[in-house]
């Protein structure tokens, strides 16, 4: 989202005021790495095999900051970072991690006088598509025709976790001397797709799908054409994802449903829709510090990542931006 710029907020906390540092580096790098086996006609030089495997790695964030020591007992840090940076995430064949080091360098006239410290620890980044709860989630209008059933379907364009539901309004028209509508199945399904690149180009493995299950709707006895049928499809498997998109892997969502009609003569009608799954940022909370003493040998760093907002909480959001990490293509080339 362009309304949100994320910050890596911390501190240092000095414990031994005797040590004067003169170099403060703090880097936070980060890594996108695949492990799978693949159809081996996919890839050069495999065609004798059927399946092959396929490891690889890039990096995806290097920012560096150094810190001036001023002999204060902590300095506070911030990281602005990049806005297409991809979120950690540890899947079956794919992950995304973020690492902080912090180098500590004091010169001396001797080397028994010259002291260097270095501490390493796992950073988590998160990114949402919503800021808040109030904001304005645009919505999108589906409409159709099959024989005399006419429909018109408005879904959400996103939907955050913390709702505990999607809800879909379903309205339609129908001769009932033809056909009447039974019951509506309304069920998310997860997609997790694999992609790598070899000289012959970009390759996308196939979706790897995943349903959750489906709620039933009965419409009333004395339904009418013109009512307004609020459809809902629970977001409370501890299993669901939220969206997610590296140049190794992309999970998405969409909704499915299912209109079944009375007679058993008739089809039903399967209607599928895509739909953005996010969450909302967390409150920020205490800053976590990075502590660093000669006494301790067991170093701590603590950080945080901290979305920020600006103006209104009522923000409209525009979900029709393009993802927020570049296709790989853009980053291989």
């Amino acid at each position: 989202m362009s309304q949100i710029r994320t910050k890596l907020m911390g501190n240092v906390l000095f414990h031994d005021r005797k040590i004067k540092w003169n170099r403060i580096t703090l880097q936070l790098t980060g890594r996108a790495g695949l492990d799978v086996q693949v159809p081996a006609l996919i890839v050069p030089n495999h065609e004798g095999m059927s399946t092959t495997h396929v490891q690889t790695s890039m990096t995806v964030c290097e920012v560096e900051k150094e810190l001036i020591f001023t002999g204060a007992p902590s300095i506070d840090f911030g990281f602005h970072l990049p806005i297409h940076l991809p979120p950690s995430i540890k899947a079956k064949h794919a992950f995304v991690d973020y690492t902080l080091v912090a180098s500590f360098v004091r010169d001396g006239s001797t080397s028994f006088n010259s002291k260097k410290q270095k501490v390493q620890r796992t950073v988590t980044v998160k990114r949402h598509y919503l800021p808040g709860p109030a904001a304005v989630i645009p919505s999108v209008e589906h409409h159709g025709v099959r024989d005399w059933f006419e429909w018109s379907v408005e879904v959400p364009k996103a939907v955050a976790i913390e709702s505990g539901e999607l809800v879909a309004a379903l309205r339609w028209s129908v001769e009932k001397e033809w056909v009447e509508v039974d019951r509506i199945e309304f069920a998310i399904e997860e997609q997790e797709t694999y992609r790598f690149s070899t000289k012959t180009g970009v390759h996308n493995l196939p979706p790897v799908p995943r349903r959750f299950p489906s709620t039933t709707y009965h419409p009333p006895t004395f339904a009418t054409s013109s009512e307004t049928h609020f459809i809902r499809a629970p977001l409370t498997h501890p299993a669901l994802r939220t969206h997610h998109f590296d140049p190794f892997l992309e999970i998405s969502h969409r909704c499915q449903m299912a209109i079944h009609f009375s007679s058993t003569q008739t089809e039903p009608l399967v209607l599928t829709f895509p739909i953005i799954i996010t969450d909302f940022p967390a409150n920020p909370t205490t800053a976590s510090a990075l502590q660093i003493s000669p006494e301790q040998p067991q170093q701590l760093v603590g950080t945080r990542a901290i979305p920020t907002t600006g103006g209104d909480d009522a923000i409209q959001v525009d979900l029709d931006l393009p993802e927020y990490t570049p296709r790989y293509e853009q980053v291989s080339a």
